[in-house]
């Protein structure tokens, strides 16, 4: 009866374990384009953040967390016309975490590109880097792929 007990305690304890490692990714995204005249397009990503979680600005420097970043495929139809735009409440201040300042947002932040086609087919292939900490852990970097519709 004892061998069972700690048998049943080691395998409740490795569960619990292995449930804390598959957490939910805190951010969610989604992805569209806007035409704003002839020719001329915005792919809007949006970046929905849970309670608690912070995404780091697109300026952060390079001694401390992964700043958000965005990679486009090459396409002979697009022409990328400015960079990544952001578009969001941002904080700026000493983060304890890092022990440095940095620029981050919480609940929600939309990035922009700006592009130029004549051509309305086709997509914008490409994907975003991101890095999330909540104040007492991060999470690893990760790559989102998306792709949208011209």
């Amino acid at each position: 009866m004892y061998l069972l007990n700690i048998l049943f305690l080691s395998l409740t304890s490795l569960g619990l374990i292995n449930q804390s490692n598959t957490m939910a990714d805190p951010i969610t995204w989604t992805f569209s384009v806007e035409k704003v005249s002839d020719g001329t397009f915005d792919i809007v990503a949006v970046a929905d953040i849970q309670k608690g979680w912070f995404l780091y600005s697109q300026d952060n420097g390079d001694d401390g967390p992964v700043p958000t970043s965005f990679e486009f495929s090459p396409s002979d139809k697009v022409t990328m016309t400015q960079d990544v735009k952001e578009e969001g409440e941002l904080i700026k201040k000493h983060d304890e975490l890092f022990e440095m300042v940095i620029s981050k947002y919480k609940s929600k932040v939309t990035f922009r590109q700006r592009y130029k086609s004549s051509d309305a087919t086709g997509a914008i292939k490409g994907y975003v880097t991101y890095m999330t900490c909540d104040g007492l852990r991060c999470l690893p970097p990760k790559d989102v792929d998306f792709n949208v519709s011209l």
